[in-house]
């Protein structure tokens, strides 16, 4: 099957980003040193979460957008190239080898699958090109399996469920005792449950314990019925679960008709698609990243004013950019900044320019670990609501449920010490 792509040369209104630099370039041999500077985009564009990707690819856009409308990168504008990942590493890789070869893009990022990223990120360290993840989270990608070709712009799972480990075990307006881990077979999945295993072991309370583990195929489960029922039976009052997509969507929907009574800490909570689909069944939940849309900064609030400038007709799913959008929308200005310090789209001056990086994002400074190339930041919790609880300055969806005020969790809360990593870079 011939590679599904399309180029994007992005046009319209939004906001600044970064600021151009000189013309004159050094490149690798083979590489144009005039034209656009191409980013090759991996994302679900058919099948039952094809939504996800179009919400990554939305983000993608708009910092693109940014850049370009800046002056671009060393005199060159930005282009974006999308193919269909079908969100199945054999197809993604092929996928992958066309953009490198045929389009000749100059890096490679995605935002929707760990076993995708998993085999994109060695394709791309064979053909030495950067490989950037925006979304994929998987700790071993830049822990045990980690190439230096590859940078994550987002929480890898060992943050993201320690967020969900501090809030539950320490800051939650009530007290819970008895959690269940549900997630998706694969190995992004697995490594969700390990990342709150680590984290929950060294701060919980004598009485908080882990009374269940169950994991469940990937996109393909009709009936969560029985899963429900052993959470129930299992007395949890707190289930802990990476699942995203429709997974999330049909676990919600049976968990309430079913009658749970549990409180679900989950990583892609904040997705309108999905809560406008369960409605008051998602009430109560809890989500977790590093960025949510209902922060209240000034930084956040212009990205919001932009980014509904930019997009004033989108359809729900990237109407504003909660989800996974804000983190995709701010990876494309860093990457051109880091193309900036490095003069340069050489490998290896991209990796040294990136090593140790920092970056002013709408939740505030991130910086870029040297030894394992992770985004190491702060992050935030915040619960859904019914739209009349939620105050009026964060009121974006008034028909369906939504996350309310965060609680922001430290950035020394959730940073994996690096020996423990897995990273042989890091020990």
């Amino acid at each position: 099957m011939r590679l599904q792509s399309r180029r994007e040369f992005v046009k319209g209104a939004a906001a600044v980003g970064v600021a151009a630099a000189a013309p004159c370039i050094t490149t690798r041999p083979g590489w144009a040193q005039t034209g656009p500077i191409k980013i090759g985009i991996l994302e679900p564009q058919s099948g039952p979460v094809k939504w996800v990707g179009d919400t990554y690819i939305a983000g993608v856009r708009f910092g693109v957008e940014r850049v370009n409308r800046s002056g671009g990168v060393l005199g060159r504008k930005l282009e974006i190239i999308v193919a269909d990942s079908e969100l199945k590493p054999d197809v993604a890789t092929r996928r992958a080898n066309d953009l490198l070869l045929a389009e000749k893009v100059d890096l490679l990022a995605m935002g929707t699958g760990s076993n995708i990223a998993k085999a994109v990120s060695q394709l791309a360290s064979q053909h030495k090109r950067l490989f950037v993840s925006y979304g994929t989270e998987a700790a071993e990608l830049t822990g045990a399996e980690f190439f230096p070709t590859t940078f994550r712009c987002c929480l890898n799972t060992d943050m993201h469920s320690a967020e969900l480990a501090v809030y539950f075990a320490r800051l939650a307006r009530e007290r819970y005792t008895k959690f269940y881990l549900l997630n998706q077979d694969y190995n992004f999945g697995h490594a969700a449950a390990e990342g709150f295993k680590k984290k929950f072991s060294r701060i919980k309370a004598p009485d908080q314990q882990i009374v269940g583990e169950e994991y469940h195929p990937l996109q393909k489960v009709q009936d969560f019925g029985p899963y429900v029922t052993k959470i129930m039976a299992s007395g949890a009052e707190v289930v802990i679960t990476g699942d995203w997509g429709q997974d999330l969507r049909l676990l919600l929907q049976q968990g309430a008709d079913l009658g749970w009574r549990v409180k679900l800490g989950n990583y892609f909570l904040n997705d309108p698609t999905n809560l406008q689909a369960v409605g008051k069944a998602a009430v109560g939940h809890v989500t977790a990243d590093a960025y949510l849309m209902t922060i209240e900064t000034p930084e956040n609030r212009e990205f919001l004013r932009a980014w509904r400038a930019f997009y004033p007709d989108a359809p729900l799913s990237y109407r504003y950019p909660d989800l996974s959008i804000g983190r995709a929308a701010y990876a494309i200005p860093w990457i051109a900044d880091i193309i900036t310090k490095a003069g340069s789209l050489d490998t290896e001056a991209l990796i040294r320019a990136w090593e140790g990086a920092r970056f002013r994002t709408a939740w505030g400074q991130v910086e870029m670990r040297p030894c394992d190339h992770q985004m190491l930041t702060g992050g935030n919790v915040a619960e859904v609501m019914e739209p009349e609880r939620i105050p009026a300055a964060i009121r974006y969806w008034p028909d369906f449920p939504y996350i309310g005020p965060p609680t922001a969790i430290p950035r020394e809360e959730m940073t994996v010490p690096p020996r423990e990593t897995g990273n042989p870079r890091c020990a």
